[in-house]
């Protein structure tokens, strides 16, 4: 697969390179960002998994949209878990963290946003520093973190020795191998670069996660994701009537994904050996 550019619309307008990476099969940003020369491409405004309050109206609809994620994420746990020890990795503002414990858990948040870890300590959540405590957690949760990290196989690595035997790892992450990612192409705005470092489809979320030890017992499709990243897609296109553009294609894209489990966004749910 050749490189290609994409550009960054959110905040900079810079354009990155996809490159694919031989080691990990996914596409990688180029060029590589420390942590610290990331943090300009972060909007000053807020981004939005860190935000508590909705006040445009793109992030009204990104908050009604987290809303019925977070039921949905909660209902998808239980299938698979008994109530324990929950850390949300990349925690965000914390909603999801909190209606977990609010559901009887016993909840750890980790983020590496000094502003973030702040609010989630406002909102009287517990902490986690790294590195994490060995057979510690029944449940892991990154939902659209996994593609922000650095270093994927450092990372699983650390999530398998933080769980207990038989715990459960659970990965939401953009699919860049979905119908509305080959339909907007460099303007599909899931590419999010460069703070997505990565850009996974299933064969390289299976590749990783078995090299790393972990058994994938499921794959379930998000299918509120579509939407918004068509909505945002339209935008960044400058296209008339965006929202209803995005509404008609967010269909089309789950239609095309929900038989094969290819759709915009996926949650792959494994499980440490026992």
């Amino acid at each position: 697969m050749k490189p290609f550019a994409v550009i960054d619309h959110l905040v900079s307008k810079s354009s990155f390179d996809l490159v694919l990476d031989k080691e990990t099969m996914a596409l990688k940003t180029i060029p590589e960002l420390s942590g610290v020369e990331l943090e300009k491409y972060y909007p000053k405004t807020g981004y939005a998994s860190h935000e508590t309050q909705a006040n445009s109206f793109k992030s009204k609809i990104y908050s009604w949209v987290k809303r019925r994620n977070i039921k949905s994420k909660l209902n998808w746990i239980h299938q698979y878990a008994t109530k324990g020890q929950i850390l949300d990795y990349g925690a965000g503002n914390g909603d999801f963290a909190l209606a977990a414990q609010q559901e009887g858990w016993r909840v750890c948040v980790y983020e590496s946003s000094p502003s973030a870890t702040e609010t989630l300590k406002h909102r009287q959540l517990s902490t986690a520093s790294m590195p994490l405590k060995e057979n510690q957690f029944d449940v892991i949760t990154l939902w659209h973190v996994f593609e922000h990290i650095n270093k994927p196989d450092e990372a699983l690595a650390s999530f398998y020795k933080s769980l207990k035997p038989g715990g459960i790892l659970v990965l939401a992450v953009p699919n860049c191998a979905s119908w509305d990612a080959k339909h907007y192409k460099t303007f599909w705005a899931a590419y999010d670069v460069p703070r997505h470092r990565w850009h996974y489809n299933k064969q390289a979320i299976s590749f990783l996660v078995r090299k790393a030890g972990f058994e994938l017992f499921k794959t379930k499709n998000m299918y509120w994701d579509a939407f918004y990243i068509s909505m945002l897609s339209e935008q960044y296109q400058n296209a008339k009537a965006p929202w209803i553009k995005a509404f008609y294609k967010g269909l089309y894209a789950n239609f095309k994904g929900w038989r094969t489990t290819n759709t915009s966004s996926l949650t792959f749910f494994l499980q440490k050996p026992k």
